[in-house]
């Protein structure tokens, strides 16, 4: 008799509600992001945007820096202005390296001690880092406000959870849903786009330490040289 009561009671159909709430169940990944109850577009638009800005800055970098490599193989140790003028006036990418140089010449040039030279070179080359900076000032704030709007989310979720009156498994699943998805959305956001932000700072950083130290080092070879008057000319 036991046997045949638990034979029927697992034949049985499933009631309406437990069809609806099977039926709320998310059978793809866009059916789960939508979960997120509206909290998804906000999300979208700021990984977007700061993709956007990521991919902006990376071409910026990489078309920028051509040919640095070959300005790094000059000889500044025991160069002259002339012959350094020479080898800067070869190089047929335009880069940071070649702009420090001619304003480092244009400085030489006006008597400016090696101090002079490197604070005049100094100016461009933190004021084009800036630009950096600023990018990284950009993506750091879509990220934290991409965490805050999945934190809004839990928290709404929560509510949504507790608040709805009825113990039902349909508004339950609302409620998580709205929880977890607008989370891992943002942290989705933030894992993919902070590393690749970090990853280009530091390169940019080192770039710019180069520069700086090889600054240094050609200010200080010019301004040795420069009893010699003919390198004025």
């Amino acid at each position: 008799m036991l046997r045949l009561l638990i034979a029927t009671q697992t034949a049985m159909p499933p009631t309406s509600g437990q069809a609806a709430d099977e039926s709320l169940l998310p059978t793809s990944f866009w059916g789960m992001v939508q979960y997120a109850q509206g909290f998804e577009w906000p999300l979208g638009v700021l990984f977007l945007v700061g993709l956007f800005l990521l991919t902006s800055a990376y071409v910026r970098y990489f078309r920028q820096w051509r040919g640095s490599n070959a300005m790094l193989k000059i000889e500044t140790k025991n160069i002259s202005a002339e012959g350094f003028s020479n080898a800067i006036g070869q190089s047929k990418t335009p880069n940071p390296f070649v702009t420090t140089g001619n304003l480092i010449l244009e400085e030489f040039r006006r008597g400016g001690s090696a101090q002079a030279m490197i604070d005049y070179a100094s100016q461009f080359i933190e004021l084009d880092h800036e630009k950096y900076k600023e990018t990284e000032r950009y993506v750091v704030a879509a990220v934290y406000i991409a965490l805050s709007i999945g934190l809004l989310g839990t928290l709404f979720g929560i509510f949504v959870l507790f608040m709805t009156g009825s113990r039902h498994g349909a508004s339950d699943l609302v409620g998580l849903g709205i929880a977890v998805v607008s989370t891992m959305l943002a942290l989705v956001i933030r894992l993919l786009l902070w590393p690749l932000n970090v990853y280009l700072q530091a390169r940019v950083r080192r770039r710019y330490d180069t520069l700086r130290k090889w600054t240094i080092m050609l200010a200080y070879t010019l301004s040795a040289d420069s009893s010699n008057p003919v390198h004025r000319n």
